[in-house]
């Protein structure tokens, strides 16, 4: 499911951001006690966005039993995240006081900021805590569509991770359908080995207009990645170290043409995975925000699409830990 995208440019979009939030916690059955939090929340984290951080953007994203704000700049930054975070801190007297309510009243909060490059703030309300998660993704319609041409699914079990993204051709109703082949079709053949499973997936979009696709299977014991893509998903793996190592994709449309299903393998003990559709510009780097490395994944996905999404397409990201 794509994220509900908030710009914040002026107040009247604060009002607007709240509205959102509080029809998001409607369809997920959230009491009136957690509504109002989240209210509060967004409320003080849309201001926030227009007080330091020159505008931004609010994503809200549902899943099962949670609901994930995660507020998003380009600003000066905060000089002092910790002080930012204790109760009662405000440097604009907001109505919230400060970073502190919104860590009092989300279930679990995490914020990464650099100095003159902006901050995001990611504040989840409902289960499970953030703090052993070791994937995080976000998926943004196309600015002004209502369907979204991105997906992407996830399995995990015993012995790997198996991740699939898929760029519908084009945007919009038609681009939508085909992710949702995608996806359909992952979910009743994820067990499948990548190429095997890349495969499923060119036969499945045959009655669409095609996409792009890529699966990648990280394996546990023994610590590599396998990866097959059709198309311009791109995908990169990022080390401890920071080194950075591009994985190939061939060129064609699953569903349409493919010429070439190849699977690469790749060592990988510890580090990042990072895949995206072209929604999302290739030319990022992560040594450009210390830390953001170690930072929950859903923080380095939203940087990323923040910071490098093209805004002229949907844009995906999905960021992994390659350690279990």
């Amino acid at each position: 499911m794509s994220a509900d995208a908030v710009q914040v440019r002026d107040g009247s979009q604060v009002a607007e951001a709240r509205r959102r939030a509080l029809a998001a916690t409607a369809q997920l059955g959230f009491d009136a006690t957690l509504a109002g939090q989240v209210a509060l929340v967004v409320t003080e984290l849309a201001t926030n966005l227009l007080k330091h951080g020159h505008g931004g953007e609010v994503l809200l994203m549902r899943g099962e039993r949670r609901l994930d704000v995660l507020a998003l700049d380009a600003g000066p930054g905060m000089r002092d995240v910790a002080a930012c975070l204790a109760d009662g801190y405000s440097t604009a007297g907001t109505l919230g006081q400060g970073l502190g309510a919104v860590r009092r009243q989300a279930s679990d909060v995490r914020v990464a900021s650099w100095g003159g490059l902006g901050t995001a703030v990611l504040a989840r309300f409902g289960e499970p805590a953030l703090e052993h998660e070791t994937l995080g993704a976000v998926v943004v319609a196309k600015p002004g569509e209502e369907a979204c041409g991105d997906g992407w699914c996830a399995h995990e079990d015993d012995e790997a991770r198996t991740l699939m993204v898929v760029d519908g051709l084009g945007h919009g109703i038609e681009a939508a359908v085909a992710a949702h082949a995608a996806v359909t079709r992952f979910q009743r053949a994820r067990g499948l080995a990548p190429q095997a499973l890349l495969e499923a997936l060119h036969e499945a979009l045959r009655p669409t207009r095609g996409a792009a696709v890529a699966v990648a299977r990280l394996h546990w014991r023994s610590a590599t990645v396998s990866f097959a893509g059709l198309g311009n998903i791109a995908a990169a793996l990022i080390g401890t170290d920071g080194a950075v190592r591009r994985l190939v994709s061939h060129n064609g449309i699953a569903g349409h043409n493919a010429r070439k299903i190849q699977v690469f393998d790749y060592p990988c003990r510890e580090g990042l995975l990072v895949m995206h559709s072209d929604g999302v510009s290739t030319h990022w780097s992560l040594d450009r925000y210390p830390g953001l490395l170690r930072a929950h994944p859903l923080l380095v996905a939203g940087i990323l699409y923040h910071h490098h999404g093209r805004r002229r397409d949907d844009a995906t990201v999905v960021a992994a830990r390659l350690a279990r």
